[in-house]
C-alpha cells in the first residue's frame, strides 16, 4: 500500500506532461522486458493449459482492465468523488470471495468497511463538497465502477494461482498479457515517445514500474496469498492515506483536520476487518 500509495505523487507529476495512456504503455513496455527476463531466469514460464483462463481473465479484465479504466475516470471525474467512488472496492471482493471462494464474512470485516468508508468520506470532503453533482458525468462514475469490478476479479481469478505459483510468476504473466492492450492505446508507437521523456519523466516512470508495478503487484499477491481476499481489500483503503502523506511531504499539500481524522477512521477500519477476530476473541 505504501508503493501504491506513494505512486500517486509520481502519477501526478508526469500526468502534466504526459497523457495517461501514453504513461501506461511506456511503463508496461519496460515492465514487460523485466517480467520476460524474470519468467526465464527462475525458469516459471511454463504453465500448464488448464490455467491458462485463469490467468488471461485475470490479465485482461483485471490488469489491463483496471489500469486503462482507472485512468479513464479519473479524466473525468474530480479526485475527491473518484475517491469516494473507488471505496466500493474492498466490499466487492469480499462479496465475490464470499460468493466464489466461500470466505466468511464476519461482522469484524463490515464494521471496518463501514469505517473505512466513513473514512474515505471525511479525507475527501473538501472536495466533494466543492464539486457539484451534476457536473460529474456517469460516464466517469461508469468507469470507476468498472475498474474496482476489474481489480475485484483479479483479486478472486488469482487467489487459486498463488496457490500453486509463486508471487512473481503471477505477477509477470498478468502484466505480460495486459501488455499489449496497454501499449496498443498508445497516442505514438513506444520507441517515440520514450525519445521524448525527460530524465525526470524517466526517473518518475521507473519508480512507477519498480514500486508501483513489480514491487507492489508482488507484495499484493503475496499478501493476498497468505490473507482472506476480505482481508487483503481491506488494505486498499490505506492507498489515499499514503497517497496525502506523500503529497504533503513531497509536494507541500496542505494537511486539514478532515485529511487527519479521515486517515484515522480509515486505519480504524484495517485494524478492525484485519485484527478484530483475534483482539475480541471469547477465551
Amino acid at each position: 500500500m505504501f508503493f501504491w500509495g506513494s505512486s500517486a505523487v509520481f502519477i501526478r507529476t508526469l500526468a502534466l506532461s504526459l497523457p495517461p495512456e501514453d504513461s501506461l504503455a511506456v511503463r508496461y513496455a519496460l515492465l514487460s522486458v523485466i517480467n520476460i527476463g524474470g519468467l526465464l531466469w527462475f525458469g516459471t514460464w511454463r504453465i500448464p493449459k488448464a490455467d491458462w483462463p485463469r490467468f488471461l481473465l485475470a490479465g485482461i479484465v483485471g490488469m489491463a482492465g483496471y489500469n486503462w479504466f482507472v485512468n479513464a475516470g479519473f479524466a473525468l471525474v474530480p479526485a475527491g468523488v473518484g475517491t469516494i467512488i473507488t471505496t466500493v472496492e474492498p466490499l466487492m471482493i469480499a462479496l465475490l470471495a464470499a460468493a466464489f471462494l466461500g470466505e466468511k464474512l464476519s461482522r469484524y470485516v463490515f464494521a471496518g468497511v463501514g469505517m473505512a468508508m466513513m473514512g474515505s468520506v471525511v479525507l475527501f470532503w473538501n472536495d466533494i463538497t466543492s464539486a457539484s453533482p451534476s457536473g460529474v458525468p456517469l460516464r466517469g462514475i461508469a468507469y470507476l465502477l468498472v475498474c474496482c469490478a476489474g481489480w475485484a476479479i483479479y483479486t478472486i481469478v488469482t487467489k487459486p494461482l498463488l496457490d500453486r505459483y509463486d508471487s512473481f510468476t503471477v505477477t509477470a504473466l498478468t502484466m505480460l498479457i495486459a501488455a499489449p492492450i496497454l501499449i496498443g492505446a498508445a497516442s505514438e508507437p513506444v520507441h517515440v515517445l520514450a525519445g521524448k521523456l525527460s530524465i525526470r519523466q524517466w526517473l518518475e516512470v521507473v519508480y512507477l514500474v519498480l514500486a508501483a508495478g513489480i514491487g507492489g503487484t508482488l507484495m499484493w499477491n503475496y499478501g493476498a496469498k497468505h490473507l482472506t481476499s476480505t482481508a487483503a481489500g481491506t488494505f486498499l483503503y490505506l492507498i489515499p492515506v499514503v497517497a496525502v502523506t506523500s503529497g504533503a511531504l513531497m509536494l507541500g499539500e496542505v494537511v486539514t483536520v478532515f485529511i487527519v481524522v479521515g486517515g484515522l477512521l480509515m486505519l480504524a477500519g484495517v485494524a478492525a476487518a484485519q485484527f478484530g477476530p483475534r483482539l475480541f476473541r471469547q477465551p
